[in-house]
């Protein structure tokens, strides 16, 4: 099972390609792109016509990679640079026209949750662990026990903006970057008793400014391949090598080890973490190399083992077939999720099914896409040709049918009396069709940017002519257009379906 992950960052994009192997993961490939996004922001903070280009041709290598290594999607999440650019949201739609991959824009929080998933499987987490994470963009800290965050915060005090805000010499007086230390002190603040160091506090950093700083400070400690990830460094170490460094000429920053791929950012990155760390009461801190990309790896292959985990052998033959015919099983098994929560939301507010229907709508969800190994144009009805032409094990001729059709409906026209192989099945098979294809084509919807990112909430109605109100979290506006799109045919079944995203 193969996967890819890419994140899109104020200073670089990065790629990562991996398939699970035991109850880890074994990395295929990687590529690195400086965007340098933070660099194409115009007055209003817009990402400019040149970022554009930037990232869609970073984009554009990631998926050529990644379709050469045999995995037909990328999953991409932009962060600072998209999430605050007022255009963040049009750019990433139009790198969906230009790319074939939405970067779906996330919030700090799911920044700090993710990163922090990826630092803790590169070095031991304790029961009490503090995570700092700079950006270019921005700075997240995440609190928590040895696997995930309990407490997270993101502020906008990133190496890249805090240089462009701050530093208007080079090298910088002190004066620059004492108030640039001034500013992330006044910040960080009002959060001090949620994120302060405390007896054994494990304090752990991830970043390309903080892997700079223990190459720099620690030339002798790194692995034979350059590595630092599990170097410590003590916090005044590292007030020491920012004095060091504010001192030098931009030329002699580049011959600083660890510091030629950022010797423009550099002052500030170090600066920035200094104050952070100071003012937390820190004394010492361990670098990981395992960052956002690392957390997204992980929990997309640790949602995929769950969904494999909790299916039935026939349901898992089913699955098999998706993979063989190149699905992203990724999606395949969000939406499956989806439309599961869905199908038990419906009915436990009465609407009635029969026990067949969960299964059914599993495969249909499982297989809806396997069609795009065919043509992207009309490929719901090369999947229900080709789902009626495969061997799925452990369902009938009847209920490959069903799953044929249901999977066929997913997008484009709704069941129609017109449609000669809907109007073959009986009455009562074809309105199980119907009502299974609306609830699947509502789930598809809901991911459509293929992030994985929506959850079911609950579903809600008041009454029968007031319509239903479906409450999820994490969909981004692609999402969100998808369901509204493609409720056409659950309010024909159902009634009237609006959407509340939180």
């Amino acid at each position: 099972m193969k996967v890819a992950v890419a994140d899109v960052g104020t200073n670089s994009s990065h790629l990562l390609l991996a398939e699970a192997a035991g109850s880890g993961y074994r990395v295929l490939d990687a590529l690195k792109d400086r965007t340098a996004l933070g660099e194409c922001l115009d007055e209003a903070g817009n990402l400019t016509p040149e970022g554009e280009d930037r990232l869609a041709g970073a984009l554009t290598r990631f998926r050529e990679l990644s379709g050469a290594a045999g995995i037909p999607e990328v999953r991409v999440y932009a962060t600072s640079a998209l999430r605050e650019a007022p255009n963040g949201q049009a750019v990433a739609q139009r790198m969906r026209e230009r790319t074939g991959l939405y970067p779906a824009i996330i919030s700090g929080e799911r920044e700090g949750h993710l990163t922090y998933l990826g630092a803790a499987h590169s070095v031991e987490f304790g029961p009490d662990t503090l995570l700092l994470d700079l950006g270019g963009g921005s700075l997240e800290f995440a609190r928590g026990g040895p696997e995930a965050p309990m407490d997270v915060l993101s502020l906008p005090v990133g190496a890249i903006r805090m240089t462009r805000a701050f530093l208007r010499h080079d090298p910088p007086p002190a004066r620059e970057v004492q108030a640039l230390q001034a500013h992330v002190q006044d910040l960080l603040r009002p959060h001090v008793s949620r994120f302060a160091a405390q007896p054994g506090t494990r304090v752990v950093l991830s970043s390309g400014t903080a892997e700079a700083a223990a190459v720099a400070l620690n030339a002798t400690q790194t692995g034979p391949d350059g590595s630092v990830n599990g170097v410590s460094f003590t916090v005044a170490a590292l007030g020491g090598l920012l004095d060091r460094t504010r001192a030098l000429r931009p030329g002699a920053r580049l011959k600083v080890p660890g510091f030629e791929k950022r010797a423009g950012t550099i002052v500030a990155g170090l600066a920035v973490l200094h104050a952070a760390l100071d003012l937390l009461g820190v004394r010492e801190v361990t670098v990981s190399e395992g960052a956002l990309r690392e957390g997204m790896l992980i929990e997309e292959l640790a949602q995929l083992s769950a969904f494999t985990g909790g299916l039935s052998l026939r349901q898992r033959s089913v699955l098999a077939t998706a993979e063989r015919f190149g699905a992203n099983l990724a999606h395949a098994g969000h939406v499956a999720q989806l439309a599961r929560d869905l199908l038990a939301a419906l009915a436990r507010a009465g609407e009635s099914f029969p026990d067949e229907a969960r299964p059914l709508l599993t495969a249909a969800a499982a297989l809806h896409e396997t069609g795009q190994i065919v043509s992207q144009s009309a490929h719901h009805k090369h999947a229900a040709y080709l789902i009626r032409h495969t061997d799925l094990r452990g369902f009938s001729p009847r209920e490959r049918e069903l799953i044929a059709q249901v999977a066929r409906y997913h997008r484009r026209s709704p069941p129609k009396a017109s449609h000669a192989d809907f109007a073959a099945l009986p009455a009562a098979d074809q309105a199980l069709v119907s009502r299974l294809a609306a609830i699947l084509r509502v789930a598809d919807g809901l991911d459509r940017a293929h992030a994985g990112g929506t959850q079911f909430r609950e579903l809600r109605r008041a009454r029968a002519e007031d319509g239903w109100t479906l409450h999820v979290t994490g969909a981004t506006p692609l999402d969100l257009a998808g369901a509204r799109e493609k409720a056409d045919l659950w309010t024909r079944e159902f009634g009237p379906l609006t959407f509340r995203n939180f």
